[in-house]
């Protein structure tokens, strides 16, 4: 009874909780002078996503329900954060990156999860993106409890401190949420379920697996912009946390016509507009380096977040729950995030940690801002890359808007 505003309220947690952490932590290592170390930090989190989402899911297709896992993997993580600012405030940078380790390990598998809580309680494609949107509210929400208006802590590590307190609120509330028992419970176990070759068995598919790799490369273009611009912005004297909240705002107004535009359109033009969104963005954030209008380049790329995110990332939620088994729609979904937030990210990280730390020897504009601008032009042209082999290969009938699913 009452699901669905259940789970508006879980996905609002679960991104104030993603967002305490991670919106700022590129500014809050720069501004204790850790810059060098913000590609790594990524890099660690990739590897982290490996290992822990899909074998998270395997257990909740088989062993718990997936809200109970959900909670125990927030408390838990609510006790690392608390200690990571110790860490970096003692420029403990290998402490910092095992702490942040564990992060991964306990908190990426929560998003996969929460998917499939939602994907289990309601229509997915008609209902999911309206779930989502409230996720970008409590992004939007966490975002403007940092900045410049409220607590004024987008640089501090006292982050860290808000986002333990908010995942401790949530992991009791996961514990509330609609039951969600595992599907596959008292079947056979078998040694191809533990290595989670049921999910993996997906690949078999050519648009699946083609869909995978455009999400596993396009990563660069969304790390390049996670993880490097809240150290871009403060160059330009803009408030990362403040500003960036420009961009979820428009999260809210795509996703709400999500699921009538992937009945209008299908996956694959909504998918390519949002690509196509990603090499826009960059190019703005490149012009913006250089140009005496540098505010208006800035805001013209954090409003098409909607485009970037939106049309291709929460679309690809959909089209995975849509491929795959119902008793393996939580393996599906983690690994999805694995191949994007793990080996994706971890790739990612890598390649654009060393292109930045080789192109981006200036602290600061004017002897910066050529360098920037050579920055944001490498995701524009992977994301130009994907965009044109996505447009090419990718052509899945199988996955088709029914009329009964539009909104």
């Amino acid at each position: 009874m009452f699901k669905l505003p259940r789970l508006l309220v879980m996905m609002f947690l679960q991104y104030f909780v993603q967002g305490a952490w991670s919106m700022v932590i590129s500014a809050v290592l720069a501004e204790n002078k850790l810059t060098q170390i913000v590609g790594a930090t990524f890099s660690i989190l990739g590897v982290a996503t490996i290992i822990s989402p899909l074998f998270i899911g395997m257990i909740a297709d088989r062993f718990f329900a997936s809200q109970k896992m959900m909670g125990i993997l927030h408390l838990l993580n609510a006790v690392v954060l608390f200690l990571i600012p110790s860490f970096i405030q003692s420029h403990n940078e290998i402490g910092f990156l095992a702490m942040i380790f564990v992060v991964g390990l306990l908190f990426y598998p929560t998003t996969a999860l929460a998917n499939s809580v939602s994907f289990r309680h309601i229509d997915g494609v008609r209902w999911f993106p309206i779930v989502r949107v409230f996720g970008t509210i409590g992004f939007m929400a966490v975002g403007f409890t940092m900045g410049k208006t409220f607590l004024n802590i987008s640089l501090s590590t006292n982050t860290f401190l808000l986002a333990a307190g908010a995942s401790v609120l949530y992991g009791l509330y996961c514990f509330t949420l609609p039951s969600t028992p595992p599907l596959a419970k008292n079947k056979k176990i078998s040694l191809r379920e533990i290595l989670c070759l049921d999910a993996l068995s997906l690949f078999k598919d050519k648009y699946f697996s083609i869909f995978m790799f455009s999400t596993f490369i396009l990563m660069m273009a969304k790390t390049a912009y996670s993880a490097f611009l809240p150290v871009y912005l403060p160059v330009l004297s803009l408030d990362p946390a403040s500003m960036m909240q420009i961009a979820t705002a428009t999260e809210i107004l795509f996703m709400v016509f999500l699921s009538f535009l992937l009945g209008r359109f299908g996956f694959k033009k909504v998918i390519l507009f949002g690509s196509i969104s990603w090499i826009i963005r960059s190019v703005m954030l490149s012009q913006a380096a250089v140009s005496d209008d540098y505010l208006l380049y800035v805001i013209g790329a954090l409003l098409l977040q909607g485009l970037c995110w939106d049309f291709f990332f929460t679309a690809g939620d959909i089209y995975v729950d849509k491929k795959a088994k119902p008793e393996i729609k939580a393996q599906a979904q983690g690994l999805r995030f694995i191949v994007s937030n793990g080996f994706g990210l971890l790739m990612s990280a890598s390649v654009c940690g060393f292109i930045n730390n080789r192109v981006v020897t200036e602290k600061a504009l004017p002897q910066a801002s050529t360098q920037w601008q050579e920055f944001w032009i490498y995701p524009a042209v992977v994301a130009a890359v994907v965009t044109i082999g996505f447009w090419i290969f990718f052509n899945d009938k199988d996955v088709i808007m029914k009329p009964k699913e539009k909104v």
